[in-house]
């Protein structure tokens, strides 16, 4: 069994990884947070519109992308190293 990534997984990693470690210091995302939205809606249309991050793991003829549960695993790590703002997080009290 070989538990290598392919390509296109590390390229998920990669491209997470450098979008997430320009838009999300610990500045950004406390900034964010605090925020009425609770989240940057800039980097979440990125993450949307250029990544389909919120689609990533649906069958494309569902408007998804089409991925597999270990491609979703790599985005949640790469989104959870920075603890990254997003509209279905849940608000501090």
């Amino acid at each position: 069994m070989d538990a290598r990534f392919t390509a296109e997984q590390d390229e998920i990693r990669r491209t997470l990884r450098e979008l997430l470690h320009k838009r999300c210091g610990p500045e950004e995302v406390r900034a964010a947070v605090g925020t009425p939205a609770g989240h940057d809606p800039a980097l979440w249309r990125a993450l949307a519109e250029q990544l389909g991050l919120p689609g990533l793991a649906l069958p494309e003829d569902c408007g998804g992308v089409g991925c597999s549960v270990t491609e979703l695993a790599l985005a949640c790590e790469e989104t959870g190293r920075v603890l990254v703002p997003r509209p279905c997080s849940p608000r501090p009290s």
